[in-house]
């Protein structure tokens, strides 16, 4: 199945290896762990990256979403994983693990110059 995803960055955190996620760790990811994060929707990844929003703490029932992830990162089960945004209900982000061997085969297209409306922050 072939899917359209998106991420919304700065020029400077545009490379597509998962090093910001693994210096700093993420909502899927902790410390020291290598993930790509993109959304369903280019809407969805300019509400994921929003600081004028809480972070919210995306929790499976009973496990911990980073554990879960990084488990799928070091056994690199796959090279993408669906994981549902905390963002909006409903809606889908994809983890991609730039360590697992398929992850060359996933065609990223490289778009600049994205505008966000300003009263998104102010």
């Amino acid at each position: 199945m072939v899917r359209r995803v998106y991420r919304v960055c700065r020029a400077v955190h545009s490379r597509l290896d998962g090093l910001g996620a693994k210096l700093a760790g993420g909502r899927w990811n902790s410390p020291g762990h290598s993930v790509v994060y993109k959304a369903e929707r280019v809407s969805l990844a300019v509400l994921e990256i929003s600081e004028e929003f809480p972070r919210a703490d995306a929790r499976l029932p009973d496990a911990n979403s980073q554990d879960l992830s990084d488990h799928w990162i070091e056994r690199q089960l796959s090279a993408v994983l669906c994981v549902p945004s905390a963002v909006v209900s409903g809606e889908f982000n994809y983890l991609l693990n730039p360590a697992h061997p398929d992850f060359d085969f996933i065609d990223s297209e490289v778009h600049a110059d994205f505008r966000f409306d300003p009263r998104l922050f102010g």
